[in-house]
């Protein structure tokens, strides 16, 4: 049922609207009205609820905007009908942005009024099947909402959430408890792909979640929290400082509560423990990294990184996706950006401590290494410029952050200076193979995607080059291009212009007329008889040697 108040200072409307919406409409109720344009209709408003107001729009008077806006905000889901005079059309029209769905004139005949009800009441069950969707998406997502909790611990574990702000809106929104003394984990099942073969999906699926299981009731006693991070691992967050001696032991009797329960043998690795939530993604990363030493530690066993890197506190904190970025940036040749990462990287190794000897070279030749891969993989013809660029004896020689700094910086503002020489040179031959191409092929049918497959290239990245350089993007160059060739021909010629429109690439003479029109201001009848006066007035004048055109 929709509820309708009606909005008038004319009590017959009043009347006569109540009578035929009883009539005519029965899916709707008049739920009341108001005739005093002097008082406050808000209070009428809350206290009748109504889903639709049909108004008189000169009630509201001068401020009529201020009224249905003050009543759109208060009341954004009220919609509107109105009716006036065709002097208020304009009011009427803009009214829409404030709930109006639409407007009559008076004086109201019932058509149109039946008409705006109808709208109304399609209106009102179009978004009452948009709430119920909401409403039943809202409720799929109750039932869900473990999943997204998992999507958050995954998030936070992997480093992709690292705002204290954002990471404890989280755990508030997810009912999360844990304490500062944070510890990541990984249970990891040994051999997995070995055993996966003898399992069905099923199987597979069932096995990791019953590790799932013993691994939670195993920490019913803790404050920590467990998720899947694939069909052969878990993770675990535990908060609380416990001493390593304790942690490991514990972690021991839940590797071996899993091979009795489930009978499977895991390995377990731990990262260090933190004082701040935000470093919760570093402890994952080093309980990740502790699996490199099982074939050393042995398999089915507790792996602490503290006992296989107990001097590493650096690499874990260095922020890889920045250095992603810089290997990325430095391929396009922004040097600038590249320089202001570097710092950011070289602060960051700053901040982490002591370097380990030799660790400062490695890491800059892996960047190095990283950005002739990724030459490699974009196919492009400059990777033997790589090792001449980055001399590789220079890097392996620095001693210092400071040497590393200046050094490295150095070769690659070289590389990337390379970089936009080669990029500038490779843009022009695109370029000038565009002009080549258009200059011959005008008149075919016009493809920017066409154009792109015969040169190699995208159309966005080939628009983009030639726009850069013509200030007009290639479609508008094309008929540039064309519109020249057709004032030639019509000042030149005595071609038709149904036969000139062909030579050019139009297949429709209006739509040629028309483009012409745009270009030059003239239709090309009004352009070929100005051009013929023109030469006619020259050569009154004498100033054209008829027997040397040229």
């Amino acid at each position: 049922m929709m509820n309708v108040m009606l909005v008038d200072s004319d009590n017959d409307n009043i009347k006569n609207f109540r009578t035929y919406i009883r009539r005519s409409f029965p899916e709707m109720k008049v739920v009341g009205h108001f005739t005093d344009p002097n008082k406050d209709i808000i209070p009428s408003i809350k206290d009748m609820k109504p889903d639709l107001l049909v108004a008189d729009i000169k009630f509201f008077g001068g401020v009529r905007f201020m009224r249905f806006k003050d009543i759109h905000d208060q009341f954004p889901d009220i919609k509107f009908v109105v009716y006036g005079t065709f002097n208020e059309t304009e009011y009427m029209r803009r009214a829409r942005e404030f709930g109006v769905i639409d407007y009559m004139f008076r004086p109201v005949k019932t058509v149109e009024l039946a008409r705006c009800l109808k709208l109304a009441l399609g209106q009102q069950k179009k978004s009452d099947v948009q709430k119920q969707q909401v409403k039943q998406q809202h409720e799929r997502y109750k039932d869900n909402v473990s999943h997204f909790e998992g999507v958050f611990l995954k998030g936070l574990a992997e480093g992709h959430i690292r705002d204290a702000d954002e990471i404890m809106e989280g755990f508030s929104y997810f009912n999360i408890t844990l304490p500062p003394g944070y510890t990541a984990a990984v249970v990891h099942i040994d051999h997995f792909r070995k055993i996966a073969l003898t399992l069905t999906e099923s199987e597979k699926h069932l096995l990791i979640f019953r590790i799932y299981q013993t691994v939670s009731e195993a920490l019913s006693g803790r404050e920590a929290l467990t998720f899947m991070t694939g069909f052969h691992s878990l993770a675990i967050l535990m908060g609380g400082y416990y001493s390593i001696e304790d942690k490991v032991s514990f972690f021991d009797n839940v590797k071996d509560t899993i091979l009795g329960k489930v009978d499977t043998r895991v390995s377990i690795g731990l990262g260090r423990t933190y004082e701040n939530i935000t470093e919760i993604g570093i402890s994952y990363k080093e309980a990740m990294a502790a699996f490199r030493y099982r074939n050393r530690m042995g398999y089915n066993a507790v792996i602490p990184l503290e006992f296989v890197e107990p001097g590493n506190r650096i690499t874990y904190r260095y922020p890889v996706e920045r250095e992603e970025r810089l290997v990325y940036m430095a391929v396009v040749g922004d040097y600038q950006y590249c320089h202001q990462v570097l710092l950011e990287l070289f602060d960051s190794l700053a901040q982490s401590g002591p370097i380990p000897e030799g660790l400062l070279p490695k890491i800059l030749m892996s960047i190095v290494i990283r950005i002739s891969r990724y030459i490699n993989e974009q196919n492009l013809p400059i990777a033997n410029q790589v090792t001449r660029l980055f001399p590789a004896g220079e890097i392996l020689a620095v001693q210092n952050l400071e040497e590393g700094l200046v050094t490295f910086d150095k070769a690659l503002q070289n590389f990337c200076a390379y970089v936009r020489t080669y990029t500038e040179e490779n843009h022009q031959r695109l370029y000038r193979a565009v002009r080549q191409y258009i200059d011959q092929n005008f008149a075919e049918n016009f493809s920017l995607a066409k154009i792109a497959i015969s040169l190699g290239t995208t159309p966005e990245h080939l628009n983009k080059v030639f726009s850069d350089r013509e200030r007009v993007n290639l479609f508008d160059y094309v008929m540039r291009i064309r519109m020249d060739h057709a004032r030639w021909m019509l000042s030149e010629s005595d071609l038709e212009e149904e036969e000139i429109c062909t030579r050019i690439g139009f297949e429709d003479v209006k739509y040629f007329r028309s483009i012409f029109k745009q270009y030059q201001g003239l239709t090309p009848t009004e352009y070929r008889a100005e051009e013929t006066s023109a030469l006619e007035k020259l050569e009154e004048a004498g100033t054209v040697d008829e027997t040397n055109p040229g």
